[in-house]
């Protein structure tokens, strides 16, 4: 029987799919927390192929009361059953959550305590996230994730370049009930937004975790027409979670900026049917952005011709 005393104040909700040379550290991350209360781990595998699922048995034969697994047979991500949203949140037991990926880790064992003292002391915001490390597993480097200080962010930052990795974010978990879950998709600006839209979101500067970027993962960004439609997909869905107030000629931006992506890397693989499609959308949603992004584009592949002819 569930009591005060062994509710846990702070679920973690991890996903992990073929995860095996990083979940170590992202357990051990989660298992150096140095806190005054409990926390639990709430991790999907979503069938890996590798020995992923078998690292996670380990882990929770160790710490069978803080480890507590789901074993997919069937890979859901392919069947459009995504996310921590889905398979975590519901049966999260904490007062907060706290987000990393199988691919991830923290590196200082007071994020937790800190990130939950400042949510207790400050009812007012709904979501705390902090800075973090890049590391690129291709290129073995590593670098900060920005260089902004402390300051609190708003709906329209979250619409624009990323401020905090996802690995460092901790929200009320009371926010993400049956309206959040009746949400078509809740990708993490998705989360982000729809969480500003309940309270004030904070950042802090604090180095707190490490974003893994490379070949691996539960989603690559490529920059096809694919992933330009879902994105398209994803800003319907905020369109109707923003505020009133907010602009929505900001989603068309996010959508014409895609699209552009997709226009660009299309033509240097001379793939013209995707680049007539992907310039078809960047009209629809942005017209004179595209004659403009035509002009520079088509003065920029003339201007070597035409240096080539006056040298003839």
């Amino acid at each position: 029987m569930n009591t005060e005393e062994n509710i846990p104040k702070v679920s973690i909700c991890c996903i992990a799919y073929n995860h095996e040379n990083f979940i170590r550290k992202a357990l051990d991350g989660f298992l150096m927390q140095e806190t005054d209360f409990l926390f639990e781990v709430l991790i999907h595998d979503d069938a890996s192929t590798d020995e992923t699922a078998g690292i996670i048995r380990e882990y929770e034969q160790k710490f069978p009361d803080i480890i507590k697994p789901i074993y997919q047979k069937e890979n859901q991500w392919r069947k459009g059953i995504r996310g921590s949203s889905v398979h975590n949140f519901p049966r999260a037991l904490g007062e907060y959550i706290a987000l990393c990926e199988g691919d991830d880790y923290w590196t200082d064992p007071k994020k937790l305590q800190r990130q939950a003292n400042f949510l207790d002391t400050h009812k007012e915001y709904s979501l705390v996230a902090e800075n973090g490390l890049v590391l690129n597993t291709e290129k073995n480097t590593q670098y900060h994730f920005n260089d902004i200080e402390e300051c609190d962010i708003d709906i329209y930052q979250l619409l624009g370049k990323r401020k905090f990795p996802t690995a460092s974010a901790m929200f009320r978990a009371k926010y993400i009930g049956e309206e959040f879950q009746s949400l078509k998709y809740k990708g993490d600006v998705i989360l982000w937004c729809y969480l500003a839209s309940k309270g004030k979101v904070k950042y802090l500067p604090n180095i707190s975790s490490v974003y893994s970027r490379g070949l691996h993962g539960m989603v690559l960004s490529s920059r096809n027409i694919e992933w330009a439609k879902m994105l398209e997909e994803w800003n319907e869905v905020l369109s109707g979670i923003l505020p009133k107030n907010i602009n929505r000629g900001i989603l068309k931006q996010r959508n014409f900026n895609e699209y552009m992506k997709v226009f660009y890397l299309s033509t240097k693989k001379h793939d013209s049917k995707v680049a007539m499609l992907a310039l078809k959308k960047c009209f629809e949603f942005q017209p004179l952005s595209t004659v403009k992004m035509l002009v520079k584009f088509y003065a920029k592949k003339l201007r070597p011709a035409k240096a080539a002819s006056i040298t003839a």
